[in-house]
């Protein structure tokens, strides 16, 4: 009797260990990071052709008066192939399209790429926009080429390294900061959320089980 009674005590108290222990790790119950893998080349098309149909959608919407008015089919066919240094203002080549290159290099990170080719991978989109989307009103830019997924990605990194920071507080106010810094953590594509549970084994050792939400 004196043993049962000592084993259930051990037992209650186990169960009331391990109750403080998941409520501890349920604070935290996720950790924002990136996780890098190989990607299929077919994943790789249906990304960027994503990126590209949401490219023609946005182009005539964000500039509606420059596609109204320098737009045209015979302007895409003069500008196909040709390259030029651009005279836009420098708003629009050292912020606008720096920026929405970081935004690219966000979303290919958030969808399992390494940092080297999540810039391989901006350069791709980016490429394809100048020489297929944008020649509709303007010929290929030169600095929106290289400054666009370059400096996107020096953006990027910073960015990344910031919002993950912010996330990962668990405050509310700073995962909302994080999250407008980083949209792309938003998504149903993002891999980089791991969840973080408390377990038991049959030896009733503790340890942690890692798993990534899709």
């Amino acid at each position: 009797m004196l043993k049962l009674t000592t084993k259930l005590l051990c037992a209650i108290s186990l169960l009331i260990l391990a109750t403080s222990v998941a409520q501890a790790f349920a604070k935290q119950d996720y950790r924002y990071e990136y996780v890098d893998r190989d990607h299929t080349f077919q994943e790789k098309k249906n990304l960027v052709g994503s990126l590209y149909l949401i490219s023609l959608a946005v182009y005539p919407l964000t500039q509606w008066d420059t596609f109204k008015d320098d737009g045209s089919f015979r302007n895409y066919k003069n500008n196909l192939g040709k390259i030029v240094f651009d005279k836009d203002e420098p708003i629009w080549n050292w912020i606008i399209h720096p920026y929405a290159g970081s935004q690219l290099f966000l979303f290919y990170r958030a969808n399992g790429f390494s940092r080297i080719n999540s810039l391989a991978m901006s350069f791709i989109s980016s490429a394809l926009f100048e020489f297929t989307i944008e020649i509709y009103t303007e010929p290929a830019s030169v600095q929106d080429l290289y400054q666009t997924p370059i400096l996107g990605a020096l953006i990027g990194i910073g960015l990344e390294e910031a919002s993950l920071a912010l996330l990962n507080l668990n405050n509310p106010i700073a995962k909302v900061v994080g999250h407008i810094l980083n949209p792309s953590t938003l998504f149903w594509f993002y891999e980089g959320k791991v969840m973080i549970s408390p377990t038991v084994d049959n030896k009733k050792r503790p340890g942690l089980f890692l798993t990534a939400e899709f």
